[in-house]
């Protein structure tokens, strides 16, 4: 039997594009599989009505690795990221206003000027930076190396003389870690969204503090924990990878479902890799094959039952799935805010960062209760993005994009309730609860997408509509997002790799899951040599 490539890639997303161009720039032939009629999975940019090109998934890059987008010349294929001018705004319901901005000198004077009653807490928040960086550092050769332990975590910790950051960070909720440094409400919950995002938790769930610290790992901006847009939307990452990947002689398949990742048994009954089936019935050969897809859906759909792994930690994205909604709205005009005064600037600062549409913590604790019992939230967590403000590529003239991330709703609605229904109705609150805080945004909707887990699911093929491919909490994190508990994405069956979010370690559009899974096949491939 003859092989047509040295490796296949199942899934065109980012991580699985990252992965090929790897593969390809060190002289594999490589071939992409792709069941979409496009490129990027859930980091795309599509225009979903006419004019409106929209971040459809994914919609903020901090994560990406830099090394990424030098060694793969990313910049040469139209990347660009730009720091926001403003990292966050949130508006509250009493009148009060905090903006956060990447720079200490203006966002500690708007820190004195929010927190006029708690003084001790402006310190405190510089205190907290210090802390996030101090525990980014630790755990960052992790993340871009071999899963650690828990026991190589904590002594990483104790050499670091940052023992007490190991169980505020890794283990912790983020409730408690910003309990034990701050008094005012309003600022920890603003702080506390970073540990909710894609987690099917909430604040007070163990290991929520870690998830916040994932979300401060990236340097793609430059500085530590700031996040950017990227000109064009963030389908222009995935575009010039797949440029890129080309480039460097790799094939891309789109409109192509792989049905079956094929095996053959080794004389002493050990598996490994052949190939590929495709849904048409196409067998393609080679023998290492790379999934980008979450690990329920490489075990579960495309391999045998009996070469599935005993570990069903990975059952969780099917049966329980994820709480996070997508909302996309096209709009005539941007928001106008109550709290504030408005002259006749159409854009201004607090239309460039994040905004954070949530009364406090406690609200955040009810809408996850509701969730987890299978009841969308009546008071979701709601951040705003509105790229359209410093993007003027991506819309018709005066028109507005604006990408609402949503906590929560969950993935297995209770009993009686229709998704259909939910789905609307859901909309329909966020929109309103929106119009508290701007209420010019519910009549200037133009059009509107909604993206519950089910859709997310259906859409870009996350099993559960989990967007992290599973929860960056125990029992999913480190070197438990590997079922054979192997370094760079290997499998127990001879060259099957994942390359994917569900691999180590995980989540956002980081990049590390396909590089790691790449280098780890370029050294087995010189092992075999």
């Amino acid at each position: 039997m003859s092989t047509q490539y040295d490796a296949i890639i199942i899934g065109a997303g980012h991580n699985g594009l990252i992965t090929a161009a790897y593969l390809a720039k060190a002289g594999k032939h490589v071939l992409v599989i792709e069941r979409a009629d496009h490129v990027g999975g859930a980091c795309v940019t599509r225009e979903i009505w006419p004019g409106y090109h929209v971040s459809e998934g994914a919609y903020l890059c901090s994560l990406l690795l830099p090394e990424i987008t030098e060694e793969l010349n990313l910049k040469a294929y139209g990347y660009e990221v730009y720091r926001r001018e403003t990292s966050g705004y949130s508006p509250f319901l009493d009148g009060s206003n905090l903006f956060l901005y990447p720079d200490e000198e203006r966002t500690r004077k708007s820190l004195e000027a929010f927190l006029p009653d708690n003084p001790e807490d402006v310190s405190a928040y510089f205190d907290f930076e210090a802390d996030v960086e101090a525990a980014a550092e630790i755990i960052e050769p992790f993340l871009k190396g071999t899963a650690p332990t828990d026991q190589e975590l904590l002594q990483a910790f104790c050499q670091a003389g940052c023992e007490d950051l190991y169980s505020q960070f890794i283990k912790g909720s983020v409730r408690d870690l910003l309990d034990a440094r701050f008094n005012d409400d309003k600022l920890k919950t603003v702080l506390a969204t970073d540990g909710l995002i894609g987690t099917y938790g909430g604040p007070s769930t163990p290991g929520t503090a870690y998830v916040l610290l994932h979300h401060y790992m990236g340097r793609a901006v430059g500085s530590r924990g700031s996040w950017g847009y990227v000109r064009g939307g963030m389908g222009r990452i995935t575009q010039g990878l797949a440029e890129a990947l080309m480039d460097l002689g790799g094939q891309i398949r789109t409109s192509s479902l792989a049905a079956e990742i094929l095996t053959e048994q080794d004389p002493d009954g050990a598996a490994h890799v052949i190939g590929i089936r495709l849904e048409t019935g196409e067998v393609i050969h080679a023998p290492v094959v790379l999934s980008n897809a979450d690990p329920y859906r490489t075990f579960e759909n495309l391999l045998p039952a009996q070469l599935r792994p005993a570990n069903d930690t990975w059952n969780l994205l099917k049966t329980r799935g994820g709480a996070s909604a997508k909302i996309n709205l096209a709009v005539s005009e941007l928001p106008r805010f109550t709290n504030l005064p408005y002259n006749e600037a159409p854009i201004r600062e607090e239309h460039f960062g994040t905004v954070h549409l949530c009364p406090g913590v406690e609200a955040l604790e009810s809408a996850w209760e509701e969730a987890s019992k299978g009841y969308p939230a009546s008071e979701p967590m709601i951040e705003m993005y509105i790229q359209t403000a410093t993007d003027t590529t991506l819309t018709p003239a005066e028109g507005h994009i604006l990408s609402l991330f949503v906590q929560y709703f969950p993935y297995n609605l209770a009993d009686g309730l229709d998704l259909n229904s939910e789905r609307e109705k859901f909309a329909d609150r966020v929109i309103d609860i929106c119009g508290r805080y701007a209420p010019n945004i519910p009549g200037s909707i133009l059009h509107r997408q909604v993206l519950t887990p089910r859709d997310l699911e259906q859409r870009f093929g996350l099993t559960g509509g989990h967007i992290f491919h599973g929860d960056l909490l125990p029992p999913t994190l480190f070197a438990a997002r590997n079922p054979a508990n192997l370094p760079g994405g290997r499998t127990a069956i001879k060259g099957l790799y994942l390359c994917g979010s569900g691999a180590h370690p995980g989540g956002c559009v980081y990049g590390a899951p396909g590089k790691l899974a790449a280098e780890a096949c370029i050294s087995d491939y010189a092992e075999r040599s």
